[in-house]
């Protein structure tokens, strides 16, 4: 598993039923069981409730301003990408807007119309990546074809001619580029935001594993978090020791094993090490 992080807001387990939300390493929300502190924030003064320790506290936590440190944390839990796409499955078609994608991101046309609506500018965003891993990409259309029903098509051109194709009819490789450009210009225009996405590299040519990888992991450099799962040795090498966690498990009834791979002694190339079981931990 790759991970790139940023500094700032920090949200922690602390403990068994402990929780505890910091900013600069000063507590602004912390919860043990069924008690809830939340620090003073001028004007406002330092609270303490309690709550049933099986519900969660921070939907009913009022929010104080748009800056509220815990309205920030709010928004940017709700605005999370968790992706596991399955591209046959996606038409491009959409009734209405939206800015979160489903798991396997079906409503992939919805998300389209709701990332243009947010921000039209964002169209140069996508265009600009699409462009380079399809260099003959004209243009995206998402023409109404109903009352409210839109559906997207999308225009290849070269000297040769040209030709019009819906979205349904793209290869699942050049959907996954579609969405890798949405997630690009999501986390430039409402971001910045967390990106999970399970193997990324599904779906594409092996060549293409690494640009595309290099060009999540950049975009989210500035702002943000991308996280990926991934069992090809393309996307690991796009990873650095530092911010790749090796997950490992003997058996399905035993707890999954997590350790940064910079913690762990690898001699020589790591997917090879990888390859021939010699990777200990």
């Amino acid at each position: 598993m790759g991970v790139d992080d940023d500094d700032g807001l920090v949200e922690r387990h602390v403990g068994a039923g402990r929780r505890k939300l910091a900013i600069g390493g000063k507590p602004i929300y912390t919860r043990e069981l069924a008690q809830v502190h939340l620090a003073r924030v001028e004007p406002e003064k330092e609270a303490d409730f309690r709550i049933d320790w099986h519900l969660v506290a921070l939907p009913i936590i009022q929010q104080r301003s748009t800056g509220d440190p815990l309205f920030v944390f709010k928004q940017w839990l709700a605005r999370m990408l968790i992706l596991r796409p399955t591209p046959s499955l996606i038409v491009g078609d959409s009734n209405d807007e939206t800015l979160q994608p489903n798991l396997h991101v079906t409503n992939f046309g919805a998300w389209f119309a709701g990332v243009l609506a947010h921000a039209p500018s964002a169209y140069v965003r996508i265009d600009d990546y699409l462009k380079q891993v399809m260099p003959d990409l004209k243009d995206i259309q998402n023409p109404l074809t109903g009352k409210e029903a839109r559906s997207l098509t999308v225009q290849f051109s070269n000297p040769q001619g040209s030709v019009r194709v819906p979205f349904e009819d793209l290869s699942d490789g050049e959907k996954c580029f579609m969405i890798c450009a949405l997630v690009l210009a999501a986390n430039e225009t409402y971001g910045p935001l967390l990106c999970f996405w399970d193997e990324p590299d599904n779906y594409l040519d092996i060549s293409e594993v690494g640009h595309f990888v290099l060009a999540l992991r950049k975009a989210f450099q500035p702002g943000g978090q991308f996280i990926a799962t991934s069992h090809n040795s393309e996307a690991i090498r796009r990873f650095s020791h530092e911010n790749t966690i090796v997950l490992h498990r003997k058996s399905h009834v035993e707890p999954t094993i997590a350790r940064r791979l910079n913690e762990i002694n690898v001699n020589g190339d790591l997917v090879a090490a990888l390859v021939r079981g010699d990777v200990e931990l």
